[in-house]
């Protein structure tokens, strides 16, 4: 996909000075496993679930795991797509615990990747990164996570860039910003039967210095975004 070639592009060209790499969930759709596809056959495909896995490993995973520096940190926060295999299916066959997790399915642990399960966070310096699907979705959706967790964070889940300030009742120097992300994905999904929608292709960018941070969140177009003057992605040298 050009947005996620885009990402890897500028991956490359900056790895020295990139120090950790998340995933903020949903990174797997699960559509063949989904609780929303069941007894939907024409959603489902025969092996689907192991050709979602095999090409997450190879288009995703490798490629991102090939383009950083040695050392950089992996995490890979579960979403609520990861969670329709890793709970909604287990509960149906709870055998199969063990065996079908995502962090086994893509051997996360042997690749140097640190799995969150869905409802975890990571702190990067004083930033919190959730997935969001707790907090949930909407137009204000923004000021529902900084509200909500009284941190400066960002989460993903809305598949959209929105941001909202707020500021601690007791100090007015005590200012907090939520974030929501844009995508890596279609911004016109088969589930939407062509309606429109708000979802944009992007993703976030953490700068810390000294005590304090920065954060942008370059937006994709046409496989391309420019970050300090340079731009990243399809036909970038």
């Amino acid at each position: 996909m050009p947005a996620i070639e885009a990402v890897l592009d500028f991956i490359r060209k900056n790895k020295n000075a990139i120090k950790a790499v998340v995933l903020l969930g949903d990174a797997l759709d699960y559509q063949n496993v989904s609780r929303h596809t069941i007894n939907k056959p024409r959603l489902r495909e025969r092996g689907g679930l192991k050709k979602d896995i095999d090409g997450f490993a190879r288009d995703i995973l490798t490629p991102i795991e090939r383009a950083v520096k040695k050392g950089t940190q992996l995490h890979y926060l579960s979403g609520n797509h990861e969670r329709w295999n890793d709970d909604d299916l287990l509960d149906s066959s709870p055998e199969l615990e063990g065996i079908l997790d995502t962090p086994v399915l893509l051997k996360l642990k042997e690749r140097g990747w640190k799995w969150y399960p869905c409802g975890g966070h990571i702190m990067v310096g004083k930033v919190l990164l959730l997935h969001g699907d707790q907090i949930g979705s909407g137009t204000h959706v923004a000021k529902k996570l900084v509200q909500s967790v009284c941190e400066t964070a960002i989460m993903g889940h809305v598949h959209t860039f929105s941001a909202f300030t707020t500021s601690s009742q007791v100090s007015a120097k005590r200012k907090w910003i939520g974030y929501t992300l844009p995508c890596l994905c279609t911004v016109a999904p088969h589930y939407a039967k062509g309606k429109p929608n708000s979802f944009t292709n992007g993703f976030g960018l953490i700068e810390r210095w000294e005590e304090n941070f920065n954060i942008y969140v370059p937006m994709i177009f046409n496989g391309r975004f420019s970050y300090g003057g340079q731009l990243y992605g399809r036909g970038c040298s």
